[in-house]
């Protein structure tokens, strides 16, 4: 997380930039059609459903890097009866044993009700947790587990909703200080690979006394400012580890074979997708207080590490900035995907367009989410259709790194309320966006981490999982009045042992509109989301027709398909398209 400005410098520099542009004071109308959305309101129901869950840091007077940056989990469907579940990755005290920290927590949907897995069905890791990510390793339809700790990473497969410890066997139990990971078919051999990024090399011997704290260039901060956390530039950053599955559930570190082991990164974010359109998966990782790394599958088993290039490297005026979460979506529909990350206080979190042949133009500021990002400290992030008008909107989790920020800088603080952007369309220019969590409910203050979103309650809305460091977890439930909204929701299933066709892309029709979605769940920051696509449908009754573009390379065409319904799709049922 790069040095402390005030923010009322940032914003005169932003101000004076003469690459970096305020928005304007009225959005533009949108050029779509115009439709009641209705009241929607977002109800925080964890509590009430069962969700009942504090995660624990390990806060202590040491004041231990990980402490601060831990609190992730999932939205996945462990038991195959078609609801969400969630799991919960936990932390503890760091310089505790193993079996005296708290578990990570699984918890069982029952028709929109929650209750505690006893020990997580054998998914009770211990270790000090990060990131967590779901996927079919061996092909047999059930979600399996990894997850990257502060410590060594573990991997649990799942044989029948139980849950068995393989990191040993898999190979995958690297002891780096893991973050997010994500699992994909990088090598399209129809099994899924895993990603891990890893954040800095730090000990717990490590005298953060003697390290430079965050926002130590602050005229506030003293020699009577109490000890705050370390800076990440005390440290050196860690190599990113790729897993190549041999098809049985057995990995091999391919990393350096790969050309992704590159030790100047700080990973906290990544997330994949098919970003140039040519088949093959590709890779986004944001890093803190470093460039950040774009890898182009070069579509023999190796990337191509090409951010910097592509314009996606830096911030708004060419700065290293502190990378935490991030997305991929087309939020113009153009039917490109483009690239959200968010960042540190006084950094706006940056929407870079992705403007064809492999370049990207940064809109932060024209789009409207960049001057209002700038007084948050931004860790989950994702591209949702809340309102089900067909474009995708930008949900943002917010809260401090420094539990004692507020004697540091006034203008902000430790808990913090999250950020939603309905997306308010083009007219003759970029498509701006509209912050309106507050208006929708979304008004807690909280010190968020990770985000998850998928309809635990079948009402074809979507819902968003907020994990907090150190505090309860929120289940923000989206009901919206509306009668005249229509969705559809595809669950993929494809054949060999990606099962649930991870990497595939979907195009819909509907309304004269096309978009563009891709099958993925590891995204936002150290979390899983829902493997099922949903498309907002706005007032129509059905959609024209939909493809999907298989990673094994069939496409397919789907002809008039009725809203309001999860559509499960067998890889080859299909009209093949040429």
């Amino acid at each position: 997380m790069t040095a402390y400005l005030f923010l009322t410098s940032c914003l005169f520099m932003i101000a004076c930039s003469g690459t970096s542009q305020a928005p304007p004071e009225t959005a533009p109308s949108n050029q779509r059609e115009e439709r009641p959305h209705g009241p929607i309101t977002f109800i925080d129901v964890a509590s009430d459903i069962g969700l009942r869950w504090h995660h624990d840091n390990g806060a202590s007077a040491h004041k231990y890097f990980p402490e601060t940056m831990s609190g992730g989990g999932a939205f996945f469907d462990f038991d195959n009866d078609g609801d969400l579940d969630v799991y919960a990755v936990n932390g503890g005290a760091l310089d505790s044993s193993m079996t005296a920290r708290p578990p990570n927590a699984l918890f069982r949907n029952d028709r929109g009700r929650f209750s505690l897995v006893d020990k997580a069905a054998g998914a009770d890791d211990r270790s000090y947790g990060m990131g967590v990510a779901a996927g079919d390793i061996d092909g047999d339809g059930d979600l399996d587990l990894y997850i990257a700790n502060f410590g060594a990473n573990a991997l649990f497969r799942n044989d029948d909703s139980q849950f068995i410890d393989i990191s040993q066997a898999s190979a995958t139990d690297d002891t780096l200080w893991g973050s997010s990971c994500a699992f994909a078919d990088y090598d399209r051999d129809g099994d899924l690979d895993l990603y891990v990024a890893n954040y800095v090399s730090y000990a717990l011997t490590d005298a953060n006394r003697d390290n430079t704290p965050y926002m130590s260039d602050m005229d506030s901060y003293d020699s009577n400012t109490e000890k705050g956390y370390p800076h990440p530039a005390n440290f050196p950053g860690s190599p990113d580890r790729l897993f190549r599955n041999d098809g049985t559930g057995v990995f091999e570190d391919v990393s350096e074979q790969a050309n992704i082991y590159d030790e100047g990164g700080k990973g906290l974010g990544v997330v994949f997708a098919d970003y140039d359109q040519d088949g093959w998966p590709d890779v986004y990782i944001a890093n803190d207080a470093v460039r950040n790394f774009l890898y182009r599958n070069a579509q023999n088993g190796t990337f191509v590490e090409g951010a910097s290039l592509a314009g996606v490297a830096y911030g708004q005026d060419g700065q290293m900035e502190a990378g935490m979460g991030v997305d991929w979506g087309d939020y113009d529909g153009d039917s490109l995907l483009d690239i959200t990350v968010t960042n540190f206080q006084a950094e706006p979190n940056q929407l870079y367009h992705n403007e064809g042949n492999q370049f990207f133009s940064i809109e932060t500021f024209t789009s409207g989410t960049g001057m209002i990002t700038l007084p948050y400290l931004g860790f989950g992030t994702q591209f949702i259709d809340f309102d089900h008008d067909g474009d995708l909107d930008l949900f943002t989790a917010n809260g401090h790194v420094l539990d004692n920020v507020e004697q540091i800088d006034r203008s902000t603080q430790y808990p913090q309320r999250n950020l939603l952007f309905r997306n308010e369309g083009s007219s003759n220019g970029p498509v701006r966006f509209k912050e309106i969590g507050l208006q929708l409910g979304l008004t807690s203050e909280q010190v968020s981490r990770g985000t998850a979103s998928g309809d635990y309650d079948g009402d074809g809305d979507v819902d968003i999982l907020v994990f907090n460091t150190g505090e309860t977890l929120n289940l923000f439930r989206n009901d919206n009045e509306a009668t005249d909204i229509n969705w559809l929701w595809v669950d993929l299933r494809s054949n060999g042992g990606n099962s649930h066709g991870v990497g595939a892309r979907l195009i819909l029709a509907a309304n004269g509109i096309e978009q563009v979605r891709e099958v993925r769940g590891s995204r936002s920051y150290l979390s899983q989301s829902d493997y099922r696509v949903h498309f907002g449908l706005a007032g129509s009754q059905r959609a024209d027709w939909l493809e999907v573009h298989w990673l094994s390379g069939l496409k397919e065409r789907y002809g008039k398909l009725e809203s309001n319904q999860v559509l499960r799709i067998e890889e080859g049922s299909g009209q093949p398209i040429p």
